[in-house]
């Protein structure tokens, strides 16, 4: 079967690397994330697995046409009634590829026509129809609309989001609280440093712990998903695609399924005991983001031993470690503006200061999403990495404190 899981802009090729992994029978890169062809179990083993992925979703159909007019038609042509059952609910969203854009007049149309083909198909063959649901579809579709890569005209291709949730939601975030990176693309930044996953784990901006909170899934293996596997192993309810058609047909998978579950609970519940003192360092001026830290560390059942937390400005911290350090940290950057704050340009000035002067043998990666922030740090850049922080072009920046 064909998969496609997206993750945010500029690490495609961390993803691949998970990807590899797995040994899938064909991989491809492309813009946003990788197509891969898999059997169902292992796209699902993927699923829980990876850290860096916003989404996976299943191939589920595929039509060639020329223009809006035909869409309908041509979209009538994917067999709907062996996919979905009559009583199901579905919601419709379209992406347009870059190259078409201008061609259509805009993507809620295109998915009105992709539901009227659906529901009618089924009002011919089976007299009854599935429902729309905006807020909780057992089918959240999406069509993607391309240029055919053979014939004139487009490519659409319909794909079933797996989870209907975006995979940054681990569960132990805490509840209204949004943090300024989401828990994906942490984990994908701290795969494109050189982290030993031995060394201590540092992040003197630290807000609610998003860095500390995945560089611990990731220094202990455990998956990203364990909250939700554990509510499952808890018969706490299901996963969505556990009650999608094309998992029920599949008589194969439940039990080797249920079985990768145990064995990612089992894993963690080894884990959380080898924790050791001091593993992470949070700091931040912050009480209340602290606060937040605390609490999702105690909903993961962490032992508090391994979490170290300072209250202090971030250009006053000192290391308070056993070994050496990675730090990687986003700093405050307010709202963008044509002329940077000089507030923030004196904390970057001095946070770099600080980094040069205490931390020395250290590696620090600070994220950047504003040229003048990285100029006034007085420390020389080794490495640079571009990436999308939501619609936010950003940079990784490395710097070696010798």
């Amino acid at each position: 079967m064909n998969f496609f899981a997206s993750c945010p802009r500029g690490i495609e090729e961390v993803l691949l690397k998970e990807a590899n992994h797995l040994n899938f029978e064909y991989v491809d890169v492309t813009r946003g994330g990788i197509n891969f062809k898999s059997s169902p179990l292992k796209a699902i083993t993927f699923l829980f697995e990876t850290r860096v992925a916003s989404r996976v979703f299943k191939e589920i159909g595929s039509f060639h046409f020329t223009s809006d007019k035909d869409l309908y038609k041509s979209a009538r042509e994917i067999p709907w009634t062996k996919i979905l059952n009559p009583n199901d609910s579905l919601k419709i969203e379209t992406i347009l590829s870059r190259e078409i854009k201008r061609n259509f007049k805009n993507s809620h149309f295109i998915s009105l026509l992709l539901k009227d083909a659906i529901v009618d198909e089924f009002k011919d063959k089976a007299g009854k129809r599935p429902s729309i649901d905006l807020e909780d579809p057992l089918y959240p579709l999406t069509l993607r609309i391309e240029p055919h890569p053979s014939k004139k005209g487009y490519r659409g291709i319909v794909v079933l989001d797996l989870m209907g949730t975006p995979l940054f939601k681990r569960g132990y975030r805490v509840k209204g609280h949004e943090a300024p990176i989401k828990e994906n693309l942490a984990s994908g930044l701290l795969l494109l440093t050189d982290w030993d996953r031995k060394s201590c784990l540092v992040d003197p901006f630290c807000g609610s712990g998003t860095f500390l909170i995945e560089g611990t899934f990731l220094r202990h293996q455990i998956s990203p998903l364990i909250l939700l596997i554990k509510k499952r192993i808890e018969e706490k309810g299901t996963f969505l695609f556990e009650n999608q058609k094309w998992f029920q047909k599949d008589k194969e998978i439940k039990t080797p399924l249920m079985n990768l579950f145990k064995e990612h609970f089992a894993h963690y519940q080894n884990a959380i005991q080898n924790f050791q003192v001091g593993e992470v360092v949070a700091n931040d001026i912050d009480k209340r983001s602290l606060n937040y830290l605390v609490e999702s560390w105690t909903t993961l059942n962490f032992p508090r031993k391994a979490l170290r937390i300072e209250n202090v400005n971030a250009t006053m911290f000192t290391p308070k470690k056993e070994n050496k350090a990675l730090i990687i940290t986003n700093p405050p950057y307010g709202i963008r503006l044509e002329a940077p704050d000089k507030n923030l340009l004196k904390l970057y000035h001095d946070f770099g200061e600080n980094l040069r002067t205490k931390w020395k043998g250290d590696v620090a990666y600070i994220v950047s999403q504003d040229p003048a922030f990285r100029k006034a740090i007085p420390l020389r850049t080794s490495q640079r990495t571009h990436f999308f922080n939501g619609p936010l072009e950003c940079s990784l920046l490395r710097y070696d404190l010798s």
